[in-house]
């Protein structure tokens, strides 16, 4: 007689260690049925038998002892449910993050003292579910690896979008105060309310639905310290939001020093214009750059979200209308430009993907070193 494991689990739980997450097996079954079971899921190595301890062997040892032991026992064989408050709480002195699966009326008090209390949704207690922080439909742990995904997937998706506006705006706060400091034509508020509803908007809101980056459960856990700016996204802002600044103000110097026009009043209107006509450019092709914040665009994939590609789309027509189509010139204070001149344009939008991407290459190297 036996009671299989599922045959996708094994699979989830080598995915779960891969992301950083240590399995344990926790039942009421014999010793030696705990272990072999244990080794065919990967949860302990064949032979190691000190992974594995009874209830009455826990029994034994002191909070105080446990808590020291604790991180040599990935089986625990013949425990009790009070035995699951144990476990949970020993990690907890450690400072780790504890999920607990439970079905039972008795496992009530360790759903609720681990950090999240998972339930069963087919087999378990009413009681155990309202202890429970989430249920699963299924009573599969493959679940539970999938919902890790998913919300790595969303914390990174609004990561992103939080680096995208941020840096955008950094970038233009940047480029009105050292316009201002240098005694240059400012770019007027119409132009930043335009450059913020529709570059701003549009690919933020898309960058929220992005696919899973490759590889997001090869990472490690991100602790219970972390926020939207660690992992490197609060560095990239400022830095990405100063050269975001640095190529527009490089390109309003370009269009006054080597002028088409010879007037002073032409020379600074398209010089304004380039200006602008940048800002709002080099935020669209910024926000490929943001697909991921180590990884190379093209390892994630620059044009796999469909819903990006629209976005990115729209803003850029309703951006090239203000330029291009007459009648728009007035109302937003710009003129029209040479094919030389949206080179240049098109040039700094194109530079800031090449400078971004080298500078990724050499954070992965050096952290592939360390």
């Amino acid at each position: 007689m036996i009671d299989p494991e599922r045959p996708e689990a094994a699979a989830a739980v080598a995915e779960a260690k891969a992301a950083g997450i240590r399995p344990m097996m926790i039942t009421g079954d014999h010793r030696d049925t705990a272990e072999a079971i244990a080794v065919r899921l990967g949860i302990i190595e064949a032979g190691d038998d000190a992974a594995v301890i009874t209830g009455a062997e826990l029994d034994k040892q002191s909070d105080e002892e446990f808590a020291k032991n604790v991180d040599k026992y990935s089986v625990y064989a013949r425990v009790a449910p009070e035995h699951k408050v144990r476990i949970v709480n020993a990690w907890q002195s450690l400072g780790k993050v504890v999920a607990m699966t439970g079905d039972g009326v008795n496992d009530a008090p360790a759903l609720k003292a681990a950090d999240i209390g998972i339930g069963m949704g087919i087999t378990g207690t009413e009681v155990s579910k309202g202890a429970s922080d989430m249920v699963l439909a299924d009573d599969n742990f493959k679940t539970i690896v999938v919902a890790v995904e998913e919300g790595r997937k969303v914390f990174s998706n609004i990561q992103k979008s939080i680096q995208y506006l941020l840096s955008a705006n950094l970038g233009e706060v940047l480029t009105l105060f050292m316009m201002t400091m240098l005694g240059w034509d400012i770019l007027a508020p119409v132009h930043i309310l335009w450059i913020n509803l529709v570059t701003d908007t549009f690919p933020a809101i898309a960058l929220g639905v992005e696919p899973t980056e490759p590889g997001i459960m090869n990472q490690k856990p991100r602790g219970r310290k972390s926020n939207f700016f660690t992992g490197g996204v609060g560095s990239a802002v400022i830095w990405q939001g100063i050269l975001e600044g640095l190529l527009t103000l490089g390109v309003y110097y370009v269009a006054i020093t080597w002028p088409v026009h010879t007037t002073d009043a032409a020379i600074h209107a398209d010089a304004l214009t380039m200006a602008y006509a940048t800002l709002g450019l080099i935020q669209l092709f910024h926000a490929f750059n943001v697909k991921s914040v180590h990884q190379s665009l093209f390892t994630v994939g620059a044009f796999r979200n469909k819903a990006f590609n629209w976005a990115v789309l729209a803003s850029f027509i309703l951006l090239a209308v203000t330029i291009l189509v007459p009648g728009f010139n007035g109302l937003f204070h710009v003129t029209e430009l040479g094919l030389s001149q949206w080179g240049v344009v098109l040039g700094a939008g194109v530079a800031i993907i090449v400078i971004v991407e080298i500078v990724k290459f050499f954070q992965r190297r050096f952290a592939t070193k360390a």
